[in-house]
Formats: structure tokens, C-alpha cells, sequence
């Protein structure tokens, strides 16, 4: 990790008080030696949530979120310290004023952390909110002390700008942390940003699916790769049915019900995060998208006089015993156990008789 600019300040909020920026903290020298490992450990802490919810910025709303406009003006300057500082302090008073919203009254400060980072080829612009919590030390006389520490493991609120991403176009460059509860007050950080979790229902059905068949592959869960992907796909397609949104933690169970026996205590409750994580993006909810899921499930071709449309679970090679045998050999496509209403049909088509 190169760890470009860093900028912390401290947040005063009581619950039922107006916010207090806290005039200490400003730039960071990036160059000490703990700083690039505690913005490591925040990434890792965020990596680790199987709860992340991925989008974009509502640029639909522009003028309601100050903070997009100062975050493209700052990677259309010269990226100075100066000038980070100047993005972090937008975002830390919008921050603010989004806690001091009647629905966010019972949010409560911290440490908030903004930090410029390269990884790999990647660039981040990592937002966190972080907390004191109690810890034991042994002074010189190795008496027990009680001391405060920055729990860097447990992150309170935080959003990730995949920079790079977002300089290309992509439909999704953001990752925040989601919530199963409801209500502005556990948005408050997201918003504040302008964050969206807006993303297009078919790049998130795509995406589990490829996750799926990733996953089954990576644990060596070759035979029950396609039951699983099968398992998934109607999972979606009964959710979209039923005008459901499709829930990670649901399809993780379904995962489960197919893991080996000796491979239960290593990958048991692990898809979540899997699918979850920067490389799939799947959102902790999303909608499924129909068309897609047809594109999973059914085979459709058409020719001068005839077309198909038949869902893949059915077809099979020849000698599979599938409803629908195709003979590469010969190049033909065989039907079995045609319903006796078909039969019937196609009976009556030959002698010439109308419907």
C-alpha cells in the first residue's frame, strides 16, 4: 500500500447535541512508520464486513451532496496536501450537518479519518468513523492501567471510493457499510457522502451468479457446482417473481445445504462475504433482474420455421435420459415424454386437421 494523504479530526456529538468539529488534527505525515498500518488495518476491517452495499454517487441530486462536486474538483487539481485537507473538511461538515438531522439525533461522534491510498493498481479514497475503546497496560512497574486505544478493528461507519473505478466509468466504484434497520439515522454517514446503493439489477445478477460458480470452484466443489447454480437461480427467479429483493445472507444458506461434509467447518458461512467482497460487489440486497435470470435458465433459438425456448435444466447430451437429448453426431434434437395433449396435437397437425 503507498499511502498518498491522510487527514484525521475528531468529531464531538452527545446524543440530542449539535455536532462539534474539533479544531485538533488536520494533515498527517504519511511517512511515520504506523501511519500506512493503521489505514491497513481499517481497509482489512472494512474487507472483513459482509454487510458492504455498492454503488455510486447521486449525481441526480448534485447540489444536494457539496461533497461529489469537492471530491471531482480534487482529482482534476494538483492532489496536494493542501488541497485533500481542503476535501476532507467538506466532507467532515456535511458529516456533521447530516448528524444533526432531526432522524440521525441519536448518532454519536468519533474519529474521523480520510485517507488517499494506492493498492495494486488501485487507487482508494477510504472515509472512516472510529471510536475509543478500554484497554489494559502495564506501566514501567508492570502495574495493570487502564488505557484508551482507537478500535481499529471495529468500525462504526465507513465508505470506500474505488478512484480509480470511478475515473473510468464504471457503474459501481463505491463500497459502504449496509444495515438491516431502517431509517436516516443509520444512513447518515452514506448520505452524507452522496453515496447511492442505485445499482443496476442486472450487473448485481450477473455478478452472484459469477461469484457462484467462482466459489464452488476455488473450494473444490466441482460436483455441486451447477445443483448450486441451479439452486440460486430459482432462489432469484421466485424472489423476482414474488416482487422480492434477493438477500445475501438467504443465498448463503443455500450454499451451505451443498458443502460437503468435510468441507463444512472450513467454507460453512463463507459466500457471503465471498460475493461481497471488491472483486463481485454484490450488494447485501439487491432486485433480481428477469431478463438475465432467462438468460440462465432458458435455451432460445429461432430459425426460418420454427423456434425454441425450453429452460436449460432440461437439455442433456445424448443418452442422459434429459427430457431433451441433443445428438452432436447427427446434429439432432430429441424430445421425450412429450405430454399427451402435444402428442395429441402434433398427431392431428399430420392428418391434416385443424386446431
Amino acid at each position: 500500500m503507498e499511502l498518498k494523504h491522510l487527514v484525521i479530526r475528531e468529531l464531538h456529538k452527545e446524543e440530542d447535541q449539535a455536532t462539534v468539529i474539533s479544531e485538533r488534527g488536520g494533515n498527517v505525515n504519511t511517512q511515520h512508520p504506523v501511519v500506512p498500518d493503521m489505514v491497513l488495518a481499517l481497509n482489512n476491517a472494512l474487507a472483513r464486513r459482509s454487510t458492504l452495499t455498492h454503488g455510486s454517487f447521486n449525481k441526480e441530486n448534485r447540489d444536494g451532496y457539496p461533497f461529489i462536486q469537492g471530491f471531482e474538483n480534487y482529482l482534476s487539481e494538483e492532489q496536494t496536501p493542501a488541497n485533500f485537507l481542503k476535501l476532507a473538511d467538506l466532507g467532515i461538515a456535511q458529516l456533521a450537518a447530516a448528524m444533526d438531522a432531526p432522524s440521525s439525533r441519536n448518532a454519536t461522534g468519533g474519529y474521523i479519518i480520510f485517507a488517499h491510498y494506492q493498492q495494486e493498481r488501485y487507487e482508494f479514497l477510504l472515509v472512516a468513523l472510529v471510536r475509543n475503546r478500554s484497554a489494559i497496560s502495564l506501566n514501567d512497574q508492570l502495574s495493570p492501567t487502564e488505557v484508551n486505544e482507537v478500535d481499529l478493528d471495529k468500525l462504526h461507519q465507513a465508505a470506500k471510493i474505488n478512484i480509480t473505478s470511478y475515473q473510468k466509468g464504471k457503474d459501481s466504484y463505491l463500497s459502504f457499510m449496509g444495515t438491516k434497520e431502517k431509517g436516516d439515522v443509520t444512513h447518515y454517514f452514506s448520505n452524507a457522502f452522496g453515496c447511492t446503493d442505485v445499482m443496476p439489477s442486472k450487473k448485481s445478477t450477473g455478478d452472484l451468479i459469477r461469484a457462484t460458480r467462482d466459489f464452488c470452484t476455488q473450494n473444490g466443489m466441482y460436483d455441486e457446482r451447477e445443483q448450486v447454480v441451479e439452486d440460486v437461480v430459482s432462489y432469484l427467479s421466485r424472489q423476482r417473481s414474488e416482487k422480492n429483493t434477493a438477500n445475501l445472507p438467504d443465498i448463503e444458506q443455500i450454499f451451505d445445504q451443498h458443502i460437503p461434509t468435510e468441507k463444512t467447518e472450513e467454507i460453512t458461512g463463507k459466500f457471503g462475504r465471498f460475493a461481497n467482497s471488491e472483486k463481485y460487489q454484490v450488494s447485501q440486497e439487491f432486485q433480481p433482474h428477469t431478463h438475465t435470470l432467462n438468460a440462465l435458465t432458458k435455451l432460445k433459438a429461432k430459425a426460418d420455421n420454427w423456434q425454441l425456448d425450453f429452460a436449460k435444466r432440461s437439455l442433456g447430451p445424448l443418452g442422459s435420459g434429459s427430457e431433451i437429448e441433443f445428438d452432436e453426431e447427427k446434429q439432432v434434437l430429441m424430445i421425450r415424454r412429450l405430454p399427451s395433449r402435444v402428442v395429441e396435437q402434433i398427431k392431428r397437425t399430420l392428418k391434416g386437421e385443424e386446431e
